[in-house]
C-alpha cells in the first residue's frame, strides 16, 4: 500500500509540472564528488522500469512484456552513457540478495521523499533541511562498495504509461467539451521517473534529477534513449 501511495505522489508531481518534457537536476552542497581511484567506478542498480497501460477508468495495467523492452533499452543506454564518459561501472544484475533489496526498497522511498522536498508543493518542504539533498541511504550501502569495488551507487526509477484506445477516446471527448466551453481533464499516458547518485561511503545522495514528459516512448530504443539522456545529462561522473 506504501508503495502504491508513492507511485501516486510520484505521478502527482509530474502531473502537476507537465508539459513536454522537464527535469529538476539537485546536487549536494555537502557532499562534493570524490573517487578514492583514478577510475571511476560505479555500481548501476538494476533500473526499477515499468511500462504500462492507462485504461478509461484511469487505471493502470502494467505489462510485461513492454517493461522487458523498456527496461532491456534502458540499461543498455545507461551503460553507453556512462562507457561514453569514460565511467568504469559493474552491474548489480536483478537482485535477489535480501540486504541488497532492502536497499533499493529503502532507496525507492528516500526518493519520493526527495521529490516531495525538493520538487514538491512548498507545504511538503522539510523545514530542518538547508539543503535539499540532506538525505542518506545509512551505512548499509558500505557492502555494495565491498561487493563492486565501487566509490558510488548509481540507481533509476521510471515509470511510462500510454493511453488505450478507450482512454484516447475519453481524451478527445474532453478535448471538445473543453471546446464547448466546459472544462474536462483526461490525463493520458506519462513518463515519470528520477535518478540518484549514491556516495557508498556514506550513504548520501550527492546528486539526484526527477524527470517527467507527456511524450516519449520507451517502447522504441529512440524514445527510451532520448529519456536516458535527459535523466543523466547532469549527472557528475
Amino acid at each position: 500500500m506504501l508503495r502504491k501511495m508513492a507511485i501516486v505522489g510520484l505521478c502527482a508531481v509530474a502531473l502537476a509540472a507537465a508539459g513536454c518534457t522537464t527535469t529538476r537536476e539537485r546536487v549536494s552542497k555537502s557532499n562534493p564528488i570524490e573517487w578514492t581511484t583514478p577510475t571511476k567506478r560505479v555500481v548501476l542498480m538494476d533500473p526499477d522500469v515499468q511500462l504500462g497501460e492507462v485504461g478509461a477508468s484511469g487505471a493502470v495495467d502494467w505489462r510485461a512484456d513492454w517493461t522487458k523492452t523498456g527496461k532491456d533499452f534502458v540499461g543498455a543506454d545507461i551503460k553507453q552513457t556512462l562507457s561514453s564518459r569514460g565511467v568504469d561501472f559493474a552491474e548489480s544484475g536483478v537482485v535477489v540478495d535480501p540486504h541488497d533489496v532492502q536497499l533499493i526498497k529503502l532507496h525507492d522511498a528516500v526518493g519520493h521523499a526527495i521529490i516531495m522536498h525538493a520538487a514538491g508543493a512548498t507545504n511538503f518542504r522539510l523545514p530542518t533541511k538547508s539543503d535539499p539533498l540532506d538525505f542518506t541511504l545509512g551505512p548499509g550501502v558500505k557492502d555494495l562498495r565491498d561487493k563492486y569495488g565501487a566509490d558510488y551507487a548509481l540507481f533509476v526509477v521510471v515509470r511510462d504509461t500510454y493511453s488505450s484506445d478507450s482512454r484516447k477516446a475519453l481524451q478527445i471527448a474532453g478535448i471538445l467539451a473543453a471546446a464547448a466551453g466546459v472544462a474536462i481533464v483526461v490525463p493520458g499516458g506519462q513518463q515519470v521517473g528520477f535518478a540518484s547518485l549514491i556516495d557508498l561511503r556514506t550513504g548520501n545522495v550527492v546528486w539526484f534529477n526527477l524527470i517527467n514528459s507527456s511524450t516519449g516512448d520507451m517502447r522504441e530504443d529512440k524514445g527510451a534513449k532520448t529519456m536516458v539522456g535527459n535523466l543523466l545529462k547532469g549527472l557528475p561522473v
